[in-house]
């Protein structure tokens, strides 16, 4: 495997074990995988000490038993002696996120417009940790003929996966290849095509792309590990991009489970699949199940503090109330989602995205108060004008002039000052 940008002494170097059997079952707590005998199985990467133990072992006496047979005469255990390991980096996508009013068309066009204007702000690079301990009958084996242990040592039980985020850098000036990626921070080159292949919009080359990547971490790591997980995460994102609206459901369905099964029913990565369900069962005019399926989401951001997170499920929830003609939730909504977002600013790794994100839910609003006059003094709608105009300048010059969001909200705010 290709150098990574990690400390080498906790970098997989070997191929991973094939078909190891864990159990894992939800809801579970963010740090740890609990077995259960009736559940699905789940692999995990070898060990460190075990690949250590299969080149010390092929000539005389194993240094490390040496090392414990020194320190601990009575025998050491190792059932809890805990280790720690790192996947090859991947490329994280986010999908589209949040839900605009000004969007004219069902199959969500200006959103995936405004996905590809915001390429940069929409990639993240990725690891997968894995913490993990020998199995129990290791140490009860410490006992017995070494013969017998070195059997048992190379069998280990994941007890922790946890997914690690770095914010993605490109390059400042732009190469005659297009790299799209910074040379100095590290991806295969498979997850580069993707890069490239999102870059000039090529979302079919994408999947094409991201299925090879699926089958090949998949034996690599095992069907129901982590990186998996975001494997069909990302296939759902770039399915969606393609108008693949069906392939998109099924793919983020998957990893909503997967997620769950690896980090637990409270770990709000599992809501950024949630929140894509929903927008496409908004797509498809299923107000009610999108509307569960952002809550579902929304309540997991929540409880987890995760300010980002509510003020975007609160849009979109609001916007689902909105086509439900529940114009007095929706801004209520709306307006939790602005609270949460203004106390983001600032300090979100992802400035311009949290930025465009405030912008749509200040249009919303606009948009939302220019329905129900109710919410205008004297029957006049400046308060929400001033609101479309202020989106606009932030929008505009994000996403463009040319941009499909950006000329609705453009349409809105003459048709409303002809009126007045």
């Amino acid at each position: 495997m290709p150098p990574q940008v990690v400390n080498m002494d906790v970098l997989l170097t070997q191929e991973f074990p094939q078909k190891s059997q864990y159990d894992v079952f939800g809801p579970l707590t963010t740090t740890s995988l609990i077995k259960e005998s009736n559940a699905s199985p789940a692999s995990s990467p070898k060990s460190i000490k075990s690949r250590r133990r299969k080149y010390s072992n092929e000539k005389g006496q194993n240094p490390i038993k040496m090392l414990q047979t020194l320190l601990f005469p009575g025998g050491a255990s190792m059932a809890y002696c805990n280790e720690e390991t790192l996947s090859s980096s991947f490329l994280i996508l986010d999908g589209l996120k949040t839900i605009s009013l000004a969007d004219s068309s069902k199959d969500q066009k200006e959103a995936i417009e405004r996905w590809g204007k915001r390429l940069e702000t929409n990639i993240c690079v990725g690891k997968v940790s894995y913490e993990y301990r020998e199995a129990d009958e290791v140490e009860q084996s410490m006992s017995n003929s070494s013969s017998d242990f070195d059997a048992l040592s190379t069998r280990a039980e994941v007890i922790s996966q946890h997914l690690e985020k770095i914010p993605l850098v490109l390059d400042s000036d732009t190469t005659e290849d297009g790299t799209l990626l910074d040379p100095d921070r590290y991806l295969p080159p498979s997850h580069k095509m993707v890069a490239d292949a999102l870059k000039h919009q090529e979302y079919n080359q994408a999947i094409e792309v991201y299925e090879d990547i699926l089958q090949a971490d998949k034996e690599r790591y095992g069907d129901n590990d982590l990186v998996c997980a975001i494997d069909m995460h990302n296939l759902g994102v770039t399915s969606l991009l393609a108008n693949e609206f069906d392939t998109a459901l099924y793919y983020f369905q998957e990893a909503v489970l997967l997620k769950r099964a690896c980090l637990g029913h409270s770990d709000t990565t599992a809501s950024e699949s949630l929140v894509e369900i929903g927008i496409i069962l908004y797509m498809r005019g299923d107000y009610d199940g999108s509307l569960k399926i952002f809550k579902e989401a929304h309540e997991l951001y929540r409880e987890s503090s995760n300010l980002e997170g509510v003020g975007r499920t609160s849009n979109n929830i609001a916007c689902v109330y909105c086509k439900m003609g529940d114009l007095a939730s929706a801004i209520q909504y709306l307006q939790e989602a602005l609270k949460a977002q203004r106390m983001v600013l600032g300090i979100s790794e992802k400035a311009e995205s949290s930025l465009v994100t405030y912008a749509l839910s200040q249009s919303n609003l606009g948009y939302l108060m220019i329905r129900d006059r109710t919410q205008c003094s004297d029957g006049k709608c400046a308060d929400a004008i001033s609101m479309l105009e202020e989106s606009l300048l932030v929008l505009e010059s994000v996403l463009g002039d040319e941009n499909m969001t950006v000329a609705n909200i453009k349409e809105t705010i003459s048709c409303e000052r002809r009126d007045d």
